[in-house]
């Protein structure tokens, strides 16, 4: 099993934000890079970084034979929606 692992190391920003100092991940140690790029969308997401910043840095999560629909479950889950401008107007 291996970890992927975000901490801070600055002192003054751990002692004056009361936020997650440190998000560590168990993974799979035979992870394909699809796999991983879901993990990095899951971290980027802990660490708070917003939604379009997340969409705009990955790009499209669907690859391969994936179900879309079991997509879409795993974005709501980590609250990321569908920016749809036609919908904004």
């Amino acid at each position: 099993m291996g970890k992927l692992i975000f901490n801070y190391t600055d002192k003054d920003f751990i002692e004056s934000n009361r936020e997650a100092s440190k998000i560590e991940l168990d993974v799979p140690d035979d992870m394909d890079i699809n796999e991983y790029k879901v993990v990095c969308v899951r971290l980027a997401s802990a660490m708070g970084f917003s939604t379009n910043t997340i969409k705009k840095s990955f790009g499209d999560l669907v690859y391969g034979l994936d179900d879309k629909n079991e997509l879409k479950e795993l974005l709501d889950d980590l609250n990321i929606k569908k920016n749809d401008k036609a919908t904004e107007k």
